[in-house]
């Protein structure tokens, strides 16, 4: 497949398409190495297929892919252990979520629940931990917890 992206002509060998808050192409560019990148579908224009064949890689699984990511959008540097804990009132609401297809839950004897993941995305997992305001904590990465917290006392939304 050969297509126009952010100024350039690029020839890839497509994957598959991951649809979250944006969609993305998964596919090699193999003139740039052997590793999947995510290309914006709404950034690509002139898509036309050659006839340039390609092998695919039959260790490639897009739902494992995925699962590498909190949304759409994955970042290797940010990739590791997610643990965020829900407040006793917040707890059973939040139990009936599927925050991510890894994730386990343990409900904790003060009924808080704690839910564990492994993920990376914290832009789009701040986002979305916004939307439960003061019933949840980042208890890891200590990373998340700290933008989380600062865009907090920086907007003071919440106490």
């Amino acid at each position: 497949m050969l297509f126009s992206y952010a100024g350039e002509r690029r020839e890839v060998e497509p994957y598959g398409i991951l649809i979250g808050t944006r969609r993305y192409l998964v596919a090699r560019q193999p003139q740039k190495g052997p590793q999947y990148r995510h290309f914006r579908l709404d950034r690509i224009t002139d898509a036309t297929v050659t006839d340039t064949w390609f092998v695919r890689d039959p260790d490639f699984n897009i739902a494992e892919h995925a699962a590498r990511a909190f949304g759409t959008y994955q970042n290797e540097g940010e990739y590791g252990e997610v643990i965020w804990r829900f407040s006793a009132k917040a707890a059973d609401r939040a139990a009936e979520w599927r925050f991510h297809p890894s994730q386990t839950m343990e409900r904790l004897p003060d009924g808080r629940l704690e839910v564990h993941f492994f993920a990376s995305g914290w832009l789009e997992m701040a986002w979305h931990l916004y939307c439960w305001g003061n019933s949840v904590e980042v208890v890891a990465p200590k990373e998340l917890k700290a933008l989380i917290e600062g865009t907090k006392k920086s907007f003071g939304v919440f106490p």
